[in-house]
């Protein structure tokens, strides 16, 4: 019997082996039929050959599955339509990517400079709201039993024995045949069970009020801690907190309070092609635009961008960047470079830095090839250079991951619900997520423009995104979930 640290590695080999050889039978490549005869070979070793020579042979088994032959082979079946259903869907690629996703740290922040921040720990009510009965019109506190029989016909005269402006306590408690002239948010007197509204009344000589419309008991008064008892839990850990929220936690008399710390993302963008903006334009250069477009998104996600400059198609240059970045960073977004060609270099600065690839392409349209990894134990997304497909990944993967490291209790994107106008069908093996726009009845059609992942035209003509599953016609006046562009203040 052998260690079980040459079982564990032989069995690690055989499982290489029988998934390459899956994969090229599904397309009926001769190379199935010659990789067979490594398990055989490895079986046969396990019984009949020495610990080194088994060693030996799993070392040269082993870099043949990951020789340039091996890569070839699986870089050119990768991209057989069979294959397709094989990528992940964009909910298991969530499904994959937020179980790495925690918070930040906590830190106590001033409520005045809160807004936006999510909070860390849930805000009690200390006090009572409102603190006291108070009367909710301006008029006159009296006791109801008094004025039961008043009416324009048949006025009540009472006695105004004094005045109780909103910040004053009445000194006096009401008694029969008396009242007190309040106004709204005035505390009750004493005594007095109810407020007759000012515009019911009439002042006349001698210090007496005439009271025109009877009143039932607590008729225009709010009662203390109606809308709030002390001890109430008001506002929930994990909300992004809203001018709302503020105003509530100033109306309790609470001046700070514990949020999460918005996470830092970096923001690189790969390409020797890009130029920024405000620069002479070479031949065939472009003007970048992924950074500020990313850096936009990042801000109304509540997050802290750090845009760095353009990196050039090296993969010395890329893994220098991202080395600078992610420790710098608590997330690192890049663009671009997450293909297959000669200058796609994210993946293999990723892997020469250390980092753990987790995910790297999904079944979905556009955005097919993004990649998510973990470097030094911080998320890393790796979106598509095509601007279309850079700001649809970050919707649908980066948005959820930031409000989990924001520590929101919500991730969930905003949708809004219509009815097709007209009929979409996606013939494709990718679930598509077309641009749309709503109009004020609710109908929803196809942004005006190409679809295609680097139109801008059609992106700022929409209003969000449809998901259309693969291989699907949804007919005119369907109703569907369209996922809204994200606004300030959706988080």
């Amino acid at each position: 019997m052998f260690p079980p640290s040459v079982q564990s590695t032989t069995l690690n080999v055989i499982h290489q082996i029988v998934l390459f050889c899956d994969l090229v039978k599904k397309i009926h490549d001769p190379c199935a039929t010659q990789l067979p005869r490594l398990i055989v070979m490895i079986v046969r070793d396990l019984v009949h050959t020495s610990h080194a020579t088994l060693s030996s042979k799993l070392q040269h088994i082993h870099s043949r599955c990951k020789s340039s032959f091996m890569e070839s082979k699986l870089s050119s079946i990768r991209k057989h339509p069979m294959l397709l259903p094989m990528l992940p869907t964009v909910e298991d690629a969530r499904k994959t990517i937020l179980p790495f996703i925690s918070a930040l740290k906590k830190v106590p922040v001033d409520t005045s400079s809160a807004l936006g921040r999510v909070l860390a720990d849930a805000i009690q009510a200390p006090i009572c709201l409102p603190h006291w009965d108070n009367a909710s019109v301006d008029g006159y506190a009296l006791r109801a039993e008094d004025v039961s029989q008043a009416s324009i016909n048949t006025p009540v005269s009472l006695f105004l024995q004094e005045e109780v402006p909103a910040g004053q306590t009445a000194q006096k408690p009401v008694e029969k045949g008396t009242c007190c002239r309040v106004f709204t948010g005035s505390p009750m007197p004493p005594g007095a069970d109810a407020v007759v509204m000012q515009e019911d009344t009439k002042v006349i000589s001698g210090g007496s009020v005439l009271v025109m419309e009877c009143v039932r008991p607590f008729e225009y008064v709010r009662f203390r801690g109606e809308d709030i008892q002390a001890g109430k839990q008001v506002i929930d850990k994990g909300k992004r907190l809203t001018p709302f929220d503020l105003g509530l936690m100033s109306a309790l008399g609470i001046t700070q309070c514990q949020v999460y710390e918005p996470p830092k993302v970096g923001v690189i963008v790969t390409g020797s092609e890009c130029v920024e903006a405000g620069q002479p334009l070479p031949p065939g250069k472009i003007y970048e635009s992924n950074g500020l477009l990313l850096q936009s998104l990042l801000v109304q996600a509540g997050a802290n961008p750090c845009v760095f400059p353009i990196v050039s198609d090296e993969l010395k240059d890329t893994t220098e960047r991202m080395d600078q970045a992610i420790h710098e960073c608590d997330m690192l977004i890049t663009s671009g470079g997450v293909s297959v060609g000669e200058h796609d270099h994210i993946k293999p600065a990723i892997k020469a830095l250390g980092g753990t690839i987790h995910l790297w392409r999904m079944r979905m349209k556009p955005g097919k090839p993004m990649v998510f990894a973990q470097l030094r134990g911080k998320p890393v997304f790796g979106l598509p250079g095509n601007p279309v497909s850079a700001a649809v990944t970050f919707v649908l993967m980066v948005y959820p991951a930031l409000q989990k490291m924001s520590g929101c209790h919500s991730w969930d994107l905003p949708q809004c619900v219509g009815k097709l106008a007209h009929a979409i069908e996606n013939q494709e093996d990718r679930h598509h997520f077309a641009r749309v726009r709503m109009d004020e009845e609710g109908l929803i059609r196809l942004a005006e423009g190409r679809q295609a992942s680097h139109a801008l035209g059609s992106l700022i003509l929409s209003d969000g995104l449809l998901g259309i599953p693969e291989q699907t016609r949804l007919e005119a006046q369907t109703e569907v979930r369209v996922i809204r562009w994200p606004r300030l203040g959706d988080f």
